[in-house]
């Protein structure tokens, strides 16, 4: 059976830090849920990550602040009320503005990105950002690709 996703201002389930932003996880597919969300809020300018694609698809829709995306060779500058989405296995790369940014994510089926997000905080905790070949490691391991 389907269930519906509502979300309100309510705690997250899981509260995730990673590259200088913070993403709190609103449903999970280990959880039940048909589809992951999460919320992700940067802490400033510079939040997002490097040029990369995954098997998966995502959807955001920007709730404050402003974001430059990155779609395969276009650009898009994004401020509230925008939504973009990313077809399964295009390269893209997002980075969030001087004022930072607060956006919903919502990913297509067969997404790795919760543990994907899991296993980067927890390696970057750990590690220096400059062990790139782990980092990609990391990212193959959760069916994406770094294009960097």
């Amino acid at each position: 059976m389907h269930r519906a996703i509502v979300l309100q201002e309510t705690a997250p389930l899981e509260s995730i830090e990673l590259l200088g932003g913070l993403i709190n996880v609103m449903s999970d597919t280990q959880k039940g849920d048909e589809q992951s969300v999460t919320v992700q809020e940067s802490s400033g300018a510079g939040f997002g990550p490097p040029p990369h694609s995954h098997p998966w698809s995502e959807t955001f829709y920007v709730i404050s602040g402003a974001v430059d995306f990155m779609l395969n060779e276009d650009g898009y500058h994004c401020g509230a009320g925008a939504m973009v989405y990313i077809p399964a296995d295009q390269v893209h790369a997002f980075q969030s503005c001087a004022e930072g940014v607060r956006m919903i994510e919502f990913t297509g089926p067969g997404s790795q990105a919760l543990d994907l997000f899991r296993s980067l905080s927890a390696f970057l905790k750990q590690a220096s950002p400059d062990e790139l070949d782990k980092v990609r490691s990391i990212f193959s391991q959760h069916g994406a690709t770094l294009h960097i």
